[in-house]
């Protein structure tokens, strides 16, 4: 992917390495270009990291509808696609190429942190760098099946092989179900390389494959004839508790027999309280980010948001962006004995 001159890749825990990265990410924007917390006359972009009709280009295109009532200028708001690779190509983007003036914010992946913490190949980023805006909604991803497939339930996963659909390596649609392979002997076959949740829910329809991941929020409101017409079984939440909508459903941490395997499903089922959330690139002005976060705050109280939400059956569960950036810390800075343990049950090989 191409690289704006003067950007740099960041994927370490130095200090001192960061700090030379947020000072080189400082002088990326355009010669002249002075940053100001006064967005008249301009555009700010939304870019999803994901096609067009799933979870996370869903929830942009619902900040980008009020956003620009409550930033200063009451600028234009708009969302652009920049899915591949599992919403690496938006996220690398984001980080490496993106101006840090405000104008281009992002929707990157919920599992940012723990690829970072795993030291996985795809990311070129540090999720930490990020700045974080806030939380639109939490999310439980939940591994579903069609009706036909053999499947119904996780402990069908045990003696059945089921052909499920993802995306890009370091999705939770890729991951998830290897660990479930390697952890406890479950028979997923995953064919990775859709470009979006979209694409693979065709590709279930059409029978190419008989199961994937989709976030519930999303399940419920775009297809929910599914559940009506009992397309799909509902077989086990990527999550560290139970949806209360779903909870005859497991939760991942449920499947856990020690301690140990416990501590490995907690680690990548954290991904889920990240869930969709708005991110500026590093480098952006503190006062910027000052400014993005308050009015990303007065929009999620937004009477026009809340009928929008209501009208669509979206859910939310906002998060300031100072507490978001403290949970994405945390994910990345994980014990190391935990990290190690992880990675002997992700790795593809298995």
């Amino acid at each position: 992917m191409a690289r704006a001159e003067g950007s740099t890749i960041v994927n370490g825990r130095d200090g001192r390495a960061i700090a030379l990265a947020a000072a080189l990410l400082a002088f990326a924007s355009p010669a002249g270009a002075q940053p100001r917390a006064d967005f008249a006359g301009r555009t700010v972009t939304i870019i999803s990291s994901f096609g067009a009709g799933g979870g996370y280009t869903l929830y942009a295109d619902l900040i980008a509808r009020h956003l620009g009532r409550h930033l200063p200028g009451r600028p234009a708001v708009i969302v652009k696609t920049m899915p591949g690779a599992g919403g690496m190509n938006g996220t690398n983007h984001l980080f490496n190429v993106a101006v840090r003036d405000g104008t281009v914010l992002g929707v990157v992946p919920q599992t940012v942190a723990i690829a970072q913490a795993l030291g996985h190949a795809g990311p070129r980023y540090d999720a930490r760098a990020f700045n974080w805006i806030g939380r639109v909604n939490s999310n439980v991803e939940v591994q579903q099946t069609w009706h036909t497939a053999a499947v119904k339930t996780i402990a069908d996963a045990r003696s059945n092989e089921v052909v499920v659909g993802g995306t890009g390596p370091e999705s939770s649609s890729v991951v998830f179900p290897r660990i479930l392979n390697a952890m406890f002997g479950m028979r997923f076959k995953v064919v990775a390389g859709y470009e979006g949740v979209n694409m693979v829910s065709i590709a279930m329809e059409r029978g190419e494959v008989e199961g994937m991941v989709r976030p519930w929020a999303v399940t419920k409101t775009v297809r929910p004839e599914w559940l009506r017409e009992n397309k799909i079984h509902l077989i086990v939440q990527y999550a560290l508790t139970r949806h209360p909508e779903i909870g005859h459903v497991p939760a991942v941490v449920d499947l856990a027999a020690n301690d140990e395997q416990r501590q490995v499903l907690s680690l990548f089922a954290s991904g889920s309280d990240i869930g969709r959330a708005i991110v500026a690139p590093p480098g952006v002005a503190p006062d910027i980010v000052a400014t993005l976060r308050t009015a990303f705050a007065q929009t999620m109280k937004d009477p026009a948001l809340a009928a929008d939400l209501h009208k669509s059956g979206l859910d939310s569960d906002p998060l300031g962006g100072d507490k978001l950036q403290a949970l994405v810390r945390s994910a990345v800075d994980v014990p190391p004995a935990v990290v190690a343990l992880a990675r002997t049950f992700s790795s593809p090989a298995r």
